[in-house]
């Protein structure tokens, strides 16, 4: 009779616990910071393809290209007047950034009237 009395006076105990335990692992979870997805106009280095990839806000370039399967992908753009599609690169940490990074232009004809790759969906 004591061992059962025992028994169901832990057993409150272990659902207190338990509930406890949900909300922590709960509150954890809403703690971490959210990811957010954008689609990518890019294009690989290595291959040449130009593809689109959703990608994370904070994602390190250069990407895997789906094509050849290098990590030689970077975003791309293109120019508007030639149709050329060139790609631009991040600066590294402390990296002091160009003029160039800041107004890109084409490589091919200097225009520097760019736009995306690939029209919006809709």
């Amino acid at each position: 009779m004591v061992a059962q009395t025992s028994a169901q006076s832990k057993a409150p105990l272990i659902i207190l616990i338990i509930i406890i335990l949900v909300a922590l692992s709960f509150i954890v979870k809403q703690a971490m910071p959210k990811k957010y997805y954008y689609t990518a106009d890019l294009k690989c280095e290595s291959c040449g393809a130009v593809f689109q990839q959703k990608i994370s806000t904070g994602t390190t370039f250069p990407v895997k290209c789906p094509k050849c399967k290098k990590k030689t992908a970077y975003r791309a753009i293109k120019c508007l007047d030639c149709g050329e599609i060139f790609t631009i690169h991040p600066p590294k940490l402390g990296e002091m950034v160009s003029p160039e990074m800041m107004m890109p232009k084409c490589p091919k004809c200097a225009s520097m009237n760019l736009g995306r790759v690939f029209e919006p969906k809709k």
